[in-house]
């Protein structure tokens, strides 16, 4: 992780990979299907994404034979997200139901509000703007209850964009300006950035 921070992500592979070692090992298919998890995520970030998607299938393998529902539905997010950067939403979108069914069995809010989060951007990609601005009160409402602010960063990112989308420029400047607010206040400068570009075209 602190390799990873650090941005030597070639070195937290490697250690990944000795990592999957002592794992099949000691027989430990949990901490198995975790690292399967950590360095498909590094991999994706490094526009890999057929090595990743593959890393994830083993996750899900190992979860769906171990019965961990909740990194299941983790590794359902994570192909979804793939999935979205390969242009394939309606697989895509398959998946989120599914991650979204598993968290509100497992009462999992956090996930939740992420799952909301990612169906809308797909559902904005298909113009279907009323259905994701809805998705977007119900992950605000979460995030809310929860406070997260992290979250409410993404989501009211995201909302600013839907609400330019749907020709509401007075809502567009105020939830961008909030987002760029809170990503500040956390000290999240790709996110802060990403935000600032956006409200300047607002």
């Amino acid at each position: 992780m602190t390799l990873q921070e650090w941005g030597q992500l070639e070195e937290a592979l490697a250690l990944h990979k000795q990592l999957e070692a002592l794992f099949l090992e000691m027989g430990d298919k949990d901490g198995l299907q975790r690292s399967y998890c950590d360095r498909a995520l590094i991999l994706k970030f490094c526009g890999r994404l057929e090595e990743a998607m593959a890393l994830l299938k083993k996750q899900e393998a190992l979860c769906l034979e171990l019965g961990n529902r909740n990194d299941l539905q983790i590794s359902y997010g994570n192909q979804a997200l793939i999935l979205q950067d390969l242009g394939r939403l309606e697989e895509a979108m398959a998946l989120l139901k599914k991650k979204e069914a598993m968290c509100l069995e497992l009462t999992n809010k956090d996930d939740l509000q992420r799952t909301y989060g990612n169906q809308a951007r797909i559902l904005g990609y298909w113009g279907r703007l009323d259905e994701a601005m809805a998705l977007h009160k119900k992950q605000e409402a979460l995030c809310l209850e929860l406070g997260s602010r992290r979250g409410l960063g993404y989501c009211y990112s995201n909302w600013g964009l839907l609400a330019r989308a749907q020709g509401d420029h007075t809502t567009e400047r105020a939830k961008l300006q909030t987002a760029l607010d809170i990503f500040t206040e956390l000290k999240m400068p790709l996110e802060r950035d990403a935000v600032a570009a956006e409200l300047a075209k607002a």
